[in-house]
């Protein structure tokens, strides 16, 4: 593990993610106590305290498992080689991701409180690790986008990738928001079209001129 020398077994590890993961989703990242997730799973102070030697630790443990948990349903999108073919993975990969997230908002609902802005967490260089893994991903995927002749080149590459993350945020946030607060009401199939079609509109390069680029920089 990561966070310390001392290897957690499977069992053990298993009941605290399950604590910890309940405590978050009951009572978001402020609110929870690691008293009450050692209560849930189970555990001894002792033994919890001898792998983690706080809740960040913890955290960041319930994290990796999340994100192995997605990856072990999802997959992982490979590198479009083809034009055509960039559009197509790229809409595949995230209807499948967003059909995973909806039935699995608990899951859902722990991440959004574990990355929430104003949480302690955003401090943790693990943490912050996390972010940069995912923004690395992120500008790779514009990239090859844009060698592919698929994503507009017209906007400088760092705003870019700022627009798709906040636009996929919001997205997301209401849907998960919504599907919690009222299940049955969403229609996943027109969310779908909607937000595939938005993305596309916005990062297409149809209309766009490449030499727009340096007249954008200088205002």
């Amino acid at each position: 593990m990561r966070y310390g020398p001392r290897k957690i077994d499977d069992e053990k590890r298993a009941a605290l993610i399950e604590a910890a993961m309940e405590e978050i989703a009951a009572n978001g990242i402020d609110g929870a106590s690691y008293n009450r997730i050692i209560e849930r799973s189970g555990l001894s102070k002792g033994v919890v305290y001898y792998y983690f030697d706080n809740k960040d630790s913890l955290y960041l443990t319930v994290l990796d498992e999340v994100e192995r948990q997605f990856l072990s349903s999802v997959g992982e999108l490979k590198m479009p080689e083809t034009r055509e073919e960039f559009w197509t993975a790229c809409r595949l990969y995230y209807e499948k991701a967003v059909r995973y997230g909806a039935g699995n908002l608990g899951i859902v609902k722990v991440v959004r409180n574990l990355i929430e802005p104003g949480t302690g967490m955003k401090g943790s260089p693990e943490f912050r690790e996390n972010f940069r893994k995912v923004e690395r991903w992120t500008a790779n995927l514009l990239k090859r986008g844009q060698e592919l002749g698929a994503i507009r080149k017209d906007v400088p590459p760092d705003l870019l990738r700022s627009v798709l993350q906040a636009m996929g945020h919001t997205m997301d946030s209401w849907l998960f928001e919504n599907l919690e607060k009222a299940p049955g009401t969403v229609c996943i199939e027109r969310f779908l079209a909607f937000a595939l079609d938005m993305y596309e509109r916005i990062l297409s390069p149809e209309g766009t001129e490449e030499a727009c680029q340096n007249q954008f920089l200088q205002g």
